[in-house]
């Protein structure tokens, strides 16, 4: 619907990007997620799940034409989604601590006393009020208008779903082939988002029990969209990219005031990180929550001034070398070369005039060495843009699968060929720069990796606080009481120091954990220390129980040394 025009919030990129699955995975596990379910017929998703292939891909778009469930869908929404800053005018903010995760319900035919059940599962992303324009999937009659209009990442698609596509090469409308599965005793006549909290635990915890069942799936179910990154989306991308040159150096100053950077001056720091980047790759390192994301995402943007110069990705276990490069593909029952993030990188970077491209792999450590980044090793064979370089053997390799290659792929043999008659064939890949971010907390596959990332990227390192240097910071922009905010100081500090000298549980309160915590407690009216202890509790970071336990032990023997 928006195609390039809009980009995922820092908030949400997790949940968002091509490989959400773990981070879904996590919210389901913490609860931390509102059930809502949308109803139609055959004819209505089959509209929809065409629209997330042809249309806008992986996403879905449902409808409602009726007051009663528009608003309590955007109640539901807004109080998921939506805070208010009370120190600066109720400005509305993003909130990521919960999302509305949607059923893909079907009915059958107009009764939808009939349920058959669900065929997929969703993110509700947004929601938008459209009396001019109808989505042409649905029929509309003179008393039923489909004016609200709701948006959804598509997380599972069922597989006799996928199936049906695959072998029809269209979308079939079968019975036998649509009639999704239940799930425990939900049974529901019209769309909604359960606002009652008896209703939402039950919801929940059958939902649960389905995901867990299903999980296996939801990879599959993104590889699924994948192949339809088709020719059709792909081709008339790249021609359009290649006739023109982009800008990458609209320089803009690093805005640095909303991050805690421990043990750095803020200045020399976004100093140090522009020239280091200037000259290699770059690579953030610490423990969750210390804004390594963030930044990495504030310096690309602040040195390009432009989003077509920057792609960001979250590495994950499942990483091949296909992912990183490129390498064999089924699509549509044959077989072809995929181009990889780098030679798709390396065909955008062609179109800079000036500038480089910029390319943000979030958590690299969670991909294995082994399978992804051999021959990015190779390529980038050391931190200097000059030696890197394209082996031969790879433009070999997609030469040898003659037509039988993806638009990207074509468009790097081009203009691989036309710059080797100039002997400027590494040119491109010199205008790349990688940021990456590792979690030193989840790095099972660090022993393996470091040493090679080492050689190639800049490092630089992040702890946490280990004092309240970052709540200092935070609670200026808030309007809380000084008593309040010297009991809040008073307890971070103190789990501070005491989990820091915790060699075993390897774990403290991040400067991540305490904004979100500090949002949330500041919107609301009636507040408490026992209120910011209930909420940050659940903006820790971490399902680790043992960690949560620590945590808990530690709030109660703070409450008990405060009594004395």
């Amino acid at each position: 619907m928006y195609g390039e025009w809009l980009t995922v919030r820092p908030q949400f990129a997790k949940l968002f990007d091509d490989s959400s699955e773990d981070e879904f995975i996590s919210y389901i596990k913490a609860d931390k997620f509102i059930p809502c379910i949308f109803v139609g017929d055959k004819n209505n998703w089959k509209a929809s799940i065409e629209y997330s292939i042809k249309g806008e891909l992986g996403y879905i778009l449902w409808g409602s034409y009726d007051e009663t469930s528009y608003k309590g869908i955007w109640d539901r929404y807004n109080y998921a989604y939506i805070i208010k800053n009370i120190s600066s005018n109720n400005n509305l903010l993003p909130n990521a601590n919960k999302i509305l995760l949607t059923l893909f319900w079907m009915s059958k035919g107009n009764n939808k006393n009939e349920n058959y059940g669900v065929i997929g599962i969703g993110i509700l992303s947004d929601i938008n009020i459209d009396v001019t324009r109808a989505f042409k999937g649905w029929s509309e009659t003179t008393s039923r208008y489909w004016i609200v209009r709701y948006r959804a990442k598509v997380i599972w698609l069922h597989r006799k779903v996928r199936e049906s596509i695959k072998t029809s090469q269209g979308l079939e409308i079968d019975n036998n082939l649509w009639d999704g599965d239940k799930i425990g005793n939900i049974s529901v006549r019209n769309n909604i988002c359960y606002k009652d909290e008896n209703s939402i635990k039950n919801a929940r915890e059958e939902i649960k029990k389905f995901i867990d069942r299903i999980k296996d799936e939801i990879p599959e179910t993104y590889k699924f969209y994948k192949n339809f990154d088709s020719s059709r989306n792909i081709t008339s991308q790249v021609i359009e990219e290649q006739s023109k040159e982009i800008l990458c150096n609209r320089r803009q100053k690093m805005d640095l005031s909303n991050f805690f950077l421990p043990g750095n001056n803020a200045s020399n720091l976004g100093l140090l990180l522009t020239k280091a980047i200037e000259k290699s790759n770059i690579m953030f390192i610490g423990p969750p929550g210390v804004g390594k994301t963030k930044l990495a995402i504030e310096l690309a943007r602040s040195l390009s001034g432009n989003n077509e110069c920057l792609n960001i990705v979250t590495a994950n276990s499942l990483w091949f070398r296909r992912n990183l490069i490129g390498g064999e593909s089924i699509r549509e029952g044959s077989v072809i070369w995929k181009s990889g993030l780098l030679i798709q990188a390396y065909v955008k970077a062609s179109r800079i005039k000036e500038g480089n491209y910029y390319v943000i792999i979030d958590e690299i450590n969670r991909a294995d060495v082994d399978k992804a980044f051999g021959e990015l090793f190779t390529i980038f064979s050391s931190g200097d843009p000059k030696d890197w370089f394209i082996p031969k053997a790879l433009i070999d390799e997609i030469k040898s699968y003659g037509d039988n290659i993806d638009q990207y792929a074509k468009e790097f043999l081009k203009i691989y060929e036309e710059l080797q008659k100039q002997g400027k064939e590494n040119e491109p890949l010199k205008k790349i720069r990688i940021i990456s971010t590792m979690n030193l907390t989840d790095a099972r596959n660090l022993f393996y990796v470091g040493d090679a990332l080492a050689r190639r990227f800049v490092g630089f390192y992040f702890d946490y606080p280990k004092s309240t240097e970052d709540l200092d910071m935070f609670l200026k922009n808030y309007n809380l009481g000084r008593e309040e905010k010297e009991e809040i100081r008073n307890l971070v500090s103190y789990l501070r120091e005491k989990l820091d000298k915790d060699k075993l549980v390897k774990f403290n309160i991040s400067p991540a954990s305490l904004k979100s915590a500090l949002e949330i407690y500041s919107s609301l009216e009636n507040r408490n220390i026992d209120t910011f202890i209930l909420i940050l509790k659940s903006t820790l970071g971490t399902l680790n129980q043992d960690k949560i336990e620590k945590v808990e032990k530690l709030i109660d023997e703070w409450r008990k040394e405060k009594k004395q």
